[in-house]
């Protein structure tokens, strides 16, 4: 029996070593497997990158620096259409749109924005500069050409007058180049360029109604489109024509009254532009504020019905010394009256007669607009 259990006794070690040998072999194969799946290819490695967070900036700060951007676009672009100088612009643009886009925190993103934001303010003043002196050139050519092509020769004196002297250096062009100059803040140069717009579109109305053979007391469509333009079709409008002579009025659209007047004279113009009455009085006393000896004297005169329309001492009112109104009569001529007075334009003011100054006085109230072209 001893030698019996001794022979099973035996027999059980070669049972446990072949299991161990197998279960070692097991073991090395999964370890062997596994080092090959960590071995692969370069190409199956990166088809699978470790993610890295991207930087998130708040929307609200992104929006806005996509505005700000679009400003500075703007502010270039109007520089650029008035042949100013953008290259330093246009550099300072792709510099701050770089940097916004490469931002990796709000803080970089604000900085970023502050930086264009100061580029956006440097450029207002230059740009709407170049407008400026753009749109003053322009006008300056436009009258300075019709100037030369459309005369009046005036045989009271034999002098050849340029037509739209109103619009010149005498004028509202010789306002316009002071305004440019004395220009310095942004709301000064907005202004400026408010103005000059407004002289260009009335001195284009002006051209156009040169050529228009309407009665002066009936419609023109210059008046309409002008009145349309400006948004005045649904108030009361005094339409004043310097190229005709003739003050219109309209309400809502319609023709309500015409009548001839006469304006200011080539070297004290009536100012073109787009007006209101400020001041109502009847009677009054206009006084000349010159000394005698200044060619631009007259005595102290009572005048029954004025209205402003122009700081300075503009008026629309009645004339009662002079007896011919209309055409031509703003150029030195005899008047009928035989008043020498009455022997050329007026010093800026629009006359008429008594009876139809009674009239408009009636009709207009103070803001009542007044449109001179």
């Amino acid at each position: 029996m001893i030698f019996k259990f001794r022979s099973e006794q035996l027999n059980i070690y070669p049972q446990k070593k072949t299991s161990a040998f197998i279960l070692s072999a097991l073991i090395l194969g999964l370890i062997v497997l596994l080092t090959a799946c960590g071995t692969t290819t370069g190409n199956s490695v990166s088809s699978m990158p470790t993610a890295i967070p991207s930087p998130t900036i708040d929307p609200t700060l992104t929006k806005q620096g996509d505005m700000e951007l679009q400003a500075f676009q703007q502010w270039i672009a109007l520089t650029r259409q008035y042949s100013g100088d953008i290259t330093s612009y246009q550099q300072q643009y792709s510099s701050d749109q770089q940097a916004l886009h490469s931002a990796q925190s709000d803080a970089a993103y604000k900085n970023a924005m502050a930086r264009l934001q100061g580029h956006v303010d440097a450029i207002k003043i230059p740009a709407m500069k170049t407008e400026g002196t753009a749109l003053l050139q322009q006008l300056k050519q436009q009258v300075t050409a019709w100037g030369q092509t459309h005369q009046y020769h005036d045989t009271f004196n034999n002098i050849t007058y340029p037509l739209g002297y109103e619009y010149g250096p005498n004028g509202v062009g010789g306002w316009a180049e002071q305004e440019l100059g004395q220009s310095q803040t942004l709301a000064d140069y907005q202004q400026t360029v408010e103005d000059l717009n407004v002289y260009l579109t009335n001195f284009q109305a002006m051209m156009t109604n040169a050529g228009d053979k309407t009665p002066y007391n009936q419609v023109h469509q210059t008046d309409l489109q002008l009145i349309q333009h400006y948004g005045f079709m649904n108030k009361k409008v005094v339409v004043v024509s310097l190229e005709e002579q003739a003050l219109r009025v309209y309400d809502n659209g319609k023709l309500v009254n015409a009548f001839l007047v006469t304006s200011g004279r080539p070297e004290k113009p009536s100012p073109p532009g787009t007006w209101w009455v400020e001041v109502k009085k009847s009677p009054t006393v206009f006084k000349a504020g010159v000394p005698q000896s200044s060619p631009d004297w007259y005595p102290d005169t009572p005048i029954n019905y004025a209205m402003q329309y122009h700081s300075n001492g503009y008026f629309l009112h009645d004339s009662w010394w002079r007896s011919d109104y209309g055409p031509t009569t703003n150029f030195p001529h005899a008047d009928s009256s035989g008043d020498p007075f009455s022997a050329q334009g007026s010093h800026g003011c629009v006359n008429m007669s008594k009876d139809n100054a009674a009239w408009l006085y009636g009709f207009v109230s103070l803001n009542t607009t007044v449109l001179v072209y």
